[in-house]
C-alpha cells in the first residue's frame, strides 16, 4: 500500500482548521473533467451518495472512501467500497497519507489530488516541459530506495509546479490512447507522445513475454535518423524496475551505486537513463525506457514522475485493448462455431438426399427399371444443384471483393437466371411471369455477382410458393428520375411475420427450416452493398413477399441498404 509522503509546503497550512487549497480532479470515468474543492476540516465522503464528491460511476459504491484532514496531511481511507481503493495503483488497507499529484482510483474513476491552477503561472510549453504528478508505488518507495547524489528514484515534485503540468499532459495522453485498441498502434501512439514531451536520443517500449518472462521490445524509436540501428538496453536497470516496481531516473548511471554491480550498465556506458514500469491492475506488463547522452540532455525528477504516470495509463490502456481483442476473438470463435454447425447441418441434409437418390438408382439398376433410375437421378441432380449453390454462396459471403464493373445488359442477366430455374419451375408447376423492359440502358455492374444475387431471390421465391398454384413475377425497369435500375422479385407465398423482418439478412437465419442454409439472402445483400445499391423487402402474411433491388447508374453513388426490411422466405 502507499506509504507516508513528505509533509506539504508550510505555506499550505499545518494546523487543524487551516486547510490548504487543494482539490480532486477527475482524469478518467463518467465524471471526467470535474473538479471537487477540498475546503473543509470535516471528513469528506467519496462515492455516489456523497455531497462533497458525488461520483456517477456505477462501479463506485455509495460510500466508497473517506478523506480526512489531519494537519498537515489529507488521509484517505477505504470505507468498504466495491473494487477497493487504490493510490497510484497500489491498493490501500488502512488510512494513507496523500500528497499533491497522487492518483486515486475508485472503480473505473481515476482522480488526481492537486493544487489549484490559479496558484500556478505556467505557459503551455512550461507545463509540457516540466510536468509532474503521481505514479504507482511512488509513495511506497520514497523512503526505501537508496540513491546517490547522481541518481534520484521517484523524487517528490514541487507542489507549486505539479498541478497544471501534470493535468495538461496526462489529459492529452489519456485522450490520445483511450480509443486505440490495437496493441502495437497503442504503443506507437504512446511513444509518439513520450517523444513529444520528453527529450531522448532513443527509447523503447517492451512487454513481458508470457512464455519466457523476458521483456520483448515492441516499439523502438530514435530521435535522429543517423542513430537508427540496433538499440542496446541495460538489463540491470530493467530488472530493477520490474523487481522493485518503481521508476528509475539516473542522472549518471555509471556512478549510481544501485547499478555498479550490473555489467550491462558499464558496458553500454549509459550516462542518463529513465525507465518506468508499465503497470496493469495486478502485475507489471513491461517497461518504457528512454536514454540520452548527458552531453545532450539530463532528465529531471518531474519528468520521471510524468513518465511513470504515463506508464500507469499505458498499462490500463493495454489491459483494455487486450480485453477488447479477447472479446473480438471470442465473438469470432462463437461465429465460427455457428457457421460450422449451420453448414454441417445443411451438408448433412444434402448428403442424405444424395444417399437416398443413389439407393433409388441402385434399385432401378438391379431391377432394370428405368422409372426408378430417372427418379433417383432427378433427386441426385437437385441435390447437386444445392451443393453448388451452397458452395457459391459460401465463397461469395466469406471473401471481400470489389465488383468488376462493366456496362451490363440487365434483361440478359435476368433471362439467364430464368433459364436456369425453368426446368425446376416446370417440374413443380410454378408459373414464372416477367415484366422486363428490354430497352432499359445498360447498368454498371459485376454481371457474375448480380447474376448470383438475382438467382438467390428467384429460387427463394420458388421455395416460398406451393406447387401447382405458385406464381413468381420478375420485373425490371429504369427509374429515370432517380437514375437507377430497379429489379423486383415477387411471389404469392404465405409471407412472413413482421417480427422476423429485421433478421432476414443475417447469416444462417432462415424460415425454411431444414431446407434452407440461411446464406442466400445474406449473400444477396452483400453483393448489392458492394454495388452501392439497396435491397428492400415487404411481406404480408398470406399475401406473399416482394424484394426490390435498386442499382445506381453512377458507380460512386452510395445507397443505404441498412434500411432493408423484409422476410427470409
Amino acid at each position: 500500500m502507499a506509504c507516508d509522503a513528505p509533509p506539504m509546503d508550510p505555506s499550505l497550512g499545518k494546523v487543524r482548521g487551516i486547510v490548504p487549497p487543494l482539490f480532486l480532479y477527475v482524469l478518467q470515468g463518467p465524471d471526467k473533467g470535474r473538479q471537487f474543492d477540498l475546503d473543509t476540516v470535516d471528513a469528506v465522503l467519496l462515492g455516489r451518495a456523497s455531497e462533497q464528491v458525488p461520483l456517477s460511476d456505477l462501479t463506485v459504491s455509495r460510500r466508497h472512501a473517506r478523506l480526512e484532514w489531519n494537519a498537515p496531511f489529507w488521509l484517505l481511507a477505504d470505507e468498504g467500497g466495491a473494487n477497493g481503493v487504490f493510490i497510484n495503483g497500489v491498493k490501500i488497507t488502512k488510512s494513507s497519507k496523500l500528497k499533491v499529484g497522487d492518483q486515486i482510483r475508485l472503480g473505473s474513476t481515476l482522480l488526481v489530488f492537486g493544487a489549484p491552477s490559479q496558484n500556478v503561472s505556467l505557459s503551455e510549453s512550461e507545463a509540457v516541459d516540466s510536468p509532474g504528478g503521481g505514479e504507482p508505488g511512488d509513495s511506497a518507495i520514497i523512503s526505501t530506495i537508496p540513491s546517490s547524489d547522481d541518481s534520484v528514484v521517484l523524487a517528490a515534485p514541487e507542489p507549486s509546479q505539479v498541478a497544471m503540468a501534470h493535468f495538461r499532459v496526462l489529459l492529452q495522453i489519456s485522450a490520445a490512447i483511450s480509443s486505440v485498441f490495437d496493441q502495437v498502434q497503442l504503443l506507437n501512439k504512446v511513444m509518439d507522445l513520450v517523444f513529444e514531451q520528453l527529450r531522448a536520443d532513443r527509447g523503447f517500449i517492451g512487454l513481458i513475454d508470457s512464455a519466457s518472462g523476458q521483456v520483448t521490445p515492441v516499439v523502438v524509436r530514435y530521435r535522429n535518423e543517423e542513430q537508427v540501428g540496433k538499440i542496446a538496453v541495460s538489463q540491470t536497470i530493467i530488472r530493477h524496475v520490474l523487481a522493485k516496481n518503481e521508476g528509475v531516473l539516473s542522472s549518471n548511471a555509471m556512478t549510481d551505486q544501485r547499478f555498479l554491480r550490473g555489467k550491462s550498465v558499464h558496458n553500454l556506458t549509459i550516462r542518463s537513463a529513465i525507465c518506468v514500469p508499465i503497470k496493469g491492475r495486478e502485475k507489471n506488463l513491461g517497461v518504457i525506457h528512454l536514454d540520452s547522452s548527458v552531453a545532450n540532455y539530463s532528465y529531471t525528477p518531474d519528468q520521471l514522475r510524468l513518465l511513470t504516470a504515463i506508464g500507469l495509463q499505458t498499462g490500463l490502456a493495454i489491459e483494455i485493448a487486450r480485453l477488447y481483442q479477447e472479446s473480438v476473438r471470442q465473438e469470432r470463435l462463437a461465429a465460427t462455431g455457428q457457421t460450422v454447425a449451420s453448414l454441417s447441418h445443411s451438408i448433412k441434409n444434402i448428403l442424405q438426399g444424395m444417399r437416398g437418390a443413389a439407393d433409388v438408382v441402385e434399385l432401378g439398376l438391379k431391377q432394370q427399371d428405368m422409372d426408378h433410375i430417372r427418379t433417383g437421378w432427378s433427386i441426385l441432380h437437385r441435390n447437386l444443384d444445392k451443393v453448388q449453390a451452397l458452395t457459391m454462396n459460401m465463397l461469395a459471403y466469406s471473401k471481400p471483393r470489389t465488383p468488376n464493373y462493366e456496362l451490363t445488359n440487365l434483361p440478359y442477366v435476368l433471362h439467364e437466371c430464368l433459364d436456369l430455374v425453368a426446368a425446376q419451375a416446370e417440374d413443380r408447376k410454378i408459373t414464372l411471369l416477367t415484366e422486363i423492359n428490354k430497352d432499359q440502358p445498360p447498368v454498371p455492374a459485376d454481371a457474375d455477382g448480380l447474376h448470383q444475387a438475382v438467382l438467390n431471390l428467384i429460387t427463394n421465391a420458388m421455395d416460398a410458393v406451393e406447387p401447382e398454384r405458385g406464381v413468381v413475377t420478375i420485373t425490371s425497369d429504369f427509374d429515370a428520375l432517380n437514375q437507377q435500375a430497379v429489379i423486383e422479385v415477387q411471389d404469392n407465398g404465405t409471407g412472413i411475420a413482421p417480427d422476423a423482418l429485421e433478421r432476414i439478412f443475417q447469416p444462417f437465419y432462415s424460415t425454411k427450416g431444414q431446407k434452407g442454409t440461411g446464406l442466400g439472402l445474406a449473400v444477396t445483400k452483400k453483393i448489392i452493398d458492394e454495388h452501392h445499391g439497396t435491397i428492400q423487402a415487404t411481406s404480408t402474411l398470406g399475401g406473399g413477399t416482394t424484394f426490390r433491388i435498386t442499382l445506381p447508374m453512377a458507380v460512386g453513388h452510395h445507397g443505404d441498404s441498412e434500411k432493408t426490411l423484409g422476410p427470409a422466405v
